[in-house]
C-alpha cells in the first residue's frame, strides 16, 4: 500500500492507495488542535502534528507495518518550484548551475540548499536546450520535516512538494491542453498556490499569502469573535460573512464591499495577467480549484464573477475506485498526488509525467554539501 501524507498547519490528511494506484483504500482528515478555541498558529509544534497523525491512523484502521511507501511533502513558501531552460550539459555542471539558481528563491535560514529536478524535454524553440523543473528548499526545512516523520515512527519517507502533488492529481484525472493552458488554484490554510500548466508551455507557480487563517483573522477583527466562531461563520456563511449585518444600528458605519476575498481575487488576476504578458497566442482553458477552502459557500461563484472565468472543483478521485464517498474530495488533492508519487516507483506506471526523486539531502548527486 502507498500512503500520501499531507501535513498542513490546520490539519493532517491521509490518502491510502493500493500498490498499483488503482483504488483508494481509505482517506481522512484530523485537525491539529482539538480545542479550536485555543488555536494559535505560533504555538503549533511537532507534538501536535504527531498526535493528529496517530489519531488519524487509528481512525482509518491503518496498519503502518503493511504500508510499503509513505510520501510526504514540503509546502507553501518553504519550497520553490521554477521552470528553467538550459543548455544540455553534463549532470555535474548542471547541478552547480541549479544550486546557484536555487539560492535566489529559497528561504534564507542559514542552511544549504537542497535541490531536485525533473527534465521535461527538449525546448521547442531552441534545439540545443532542454526544459526542466527545479524544486528547491533548505536542509533546515528538510530536517524539521524528518523530525516529524521520526516522531511518527515513520522511516524512509519520500519527500515531495505540494505543487508537484497537485500536478500529479490533475494530470491523473484531466487532459492537459495542447495549445492552451489550464489554471490550478489550491487554497490552503496559510497560502494559496496558483499553477499554470499546458503541453509545451512553461510551467508557472506562485504562492499567494492568503489562506483560511488570514480570512479567519479578518472575520475575528470585524465581528470581535473567537477563532472558533470565525471558523464556523466562514464555513456557514462563506462570502456573505463580510456583508453588513442588517440587524445592526442604521447609523453604524457601512462595511466596505471589498474584503479579504476581494484581495485574493485581485492577486489571482495580477498573476494571470503577468503570465500572459510573456505569451503570444496562448489562452486560458479550464480553471480548477482545490484545498480545504474550496467548498466555502459561494466562493467559486464569487471568483468566477470577479475574474470572468469558470472555476470548477478539482476532483482527485475522479478516476479512482473509492471505498467511501467524500463531502469535499478536492481538499485531498495534495495527499492523493503524494500517494501517486509512491506508485511511480513502479516503472510501468506512467499515469503522471511528474516524478521527482524526493527532496532529501542524501539523494545521490542532488543535495548541496
Amino acid at each position: 500500500m502507498i500512503l500520501g501524507l499531507d501535513i498542513g498547519t490546520y490539519s493532517v490528511k491521509i490518502v491510502l492507495l493500493d500498490k498499483k494506484g488503482l483504488k483508494v483504500i481509505s482517506f481522512g482528515e484530523e485537525c491539529i488542535i482539538n480545542e479550536i478555541e485555543q488555536f494559535d498558529i505560533e504555538k503549533i509544534n511537532r507534538s501536535h502534528w504527531v498526535a493528529a497523525f496517530q489519531k488519524l491512523v487509528i481512525k482509518l484502521s491503518i496498519n503502518l507495518k503493511k504500508v510499503d511507501t509513505i510520501v510526504s511533502s514540503i509546502s507553501g513558501n518553504k519550497v520553490s518550484i521554477k521552470s528553467i531552460t538550459t543548455l544540455e550539459i553534463e549532470e555535474t555542471e548542471l547541478i552547480n548551475i541549479l544550486n546557484l539558481e536555487a539560492k535566489k528563491h529559497i528561504p534564507l535560514d542559514g542552511s544549504d540548499a537542497v535541490i531536485d529536478y525533473h527534465i521535461l524535454g527538449p525546448n521547442i524553440k531552441e534545439i540545443d536546450k532542454v526544459d526542466l523543473l527545479l524544486v528547491a528548499t533548505t536542509q533546515k526545512i528538510i530536517k524539521a520535516q524528518e523530525k516529524i516523520m521520526k516522531s511518527c515512527n515513520i522511516k524512509n519517507t519520500i519527500f515531495d512538494a505540494d505543487p508537484i502533488a497537485m500536478l500529479n492529481s490533475y494530470q491523473y484525472n484531466y487532459e492537459c491542453p495542447n495549445n492552451e493552458v489550464d489554471v490550478l488554484l489550491n487554497i490552503g490554510f496559510l497560502t494559496s498556490t496558483l499553477i499554470v500548466i499546458g503541453k509545451n508551455q512553461e510551467l508557472f507557480t506562485r504562492e499567494i499569502d492568503i489562506g483560511g487563517h488570514k480570512i479567519n483573522l479578518e472575520i475575528m477583527n470585524l465581528k470581535n469573535i473567537s477563532f472558533k466562531e470565525a471558523e464556523i461563520e466562514k464555513n456557514k456563511k462563506g462570502i456573505s460573512v463580510f456583508d453588513k449585518d442588517s440587524e445592526n444600528d442604521e447609523n453604524e458605519i457601512q462595511i466596505s464591499t471589498r474584503n479579504i476575498y476581494s484581495e485574493l481575487s485581485d492577486e489571482i488576476r495580477k498573476t494571470l495577467r503577468y503570465y500572459m504578458k510573456s505569451k503570444n497566442g496562448i489562452s486560458y482553458n479550464n480553471f480548477y480549484i482545490s484545498g480545504g477552502m474550496s467548498d466555502t459557500p459561494d466562493l467559486i461563484k464569487f471568483l468566477n464573477e470577479s475574474l470572468n472565468v469558470n472555476f470548477a472543483l478539482l476532483d482527485p478521485f475522479l478516476k479512482m475506485i473509492l471505498s467511501s464517498k467524500s463531502t469535499n474530495a478536492s481538499k485531498y488533492s495534495v495527499a492523493f498526488g503524494l500517494g501517486l508519487r509512491g506508485t511511480l516507483m513502479d516503472k510501468n506506471n506512467e499515469k503522471s509525467s511528474f516524478s521527482l526523486n524526493g527532496l532529501l539531502s542524501k539523494i545521490k548527486g542532488r543535495g548541496s554539501k
